[in-house]
């Protein structure tokens, strides 16, 4: 934990909240030689366990949506072969090719 003067800290603020947020560093701020604040990270450091597993994870799922051979309906064959009619029909208003006035 590093130790900073008032002073110090004010003028590198920007810095040292930069630090605590993306290092996770900690810094203990002194007005007058005493001990005034801390200055932590949001939450604590994750291990390197802790990490792994959770990139395992997102390996996992990301290696089963990488399987997918459509992302959205608008992908799909069917979709791009009558998407003029379809779009023609929203604009009308004709929902599933029906008139619904």
């Amino acid at each position: 934990m590093m130790t900073l003067s008032a002073t110090d800290a004010r003028n590198r603020f920007f810095e040292l909240l930069n630090l605590a947020m993306y290092k996770g560093e900690e810094f203990l701020v002194e007005k007058d030689g005493k001990p005034a604040m801390r200055l932590l990270p949001p939450e604590e450091k994750k291990s390197p366990e802790k990490i792994k597993a959770t990139l395992a994870e997102f390996r996992k799922v990301f290696a089963r949506s990488a399987k997918r051979k459509y992302w959205s309906v608008l992908d799909t064959p069917a979709w791009k072969r009558n998407e003029r009619k379809y779009l023609e029909n929203i604009s009308k208003g004709i929902l599933r090719g029906q008139d619904r006035s």
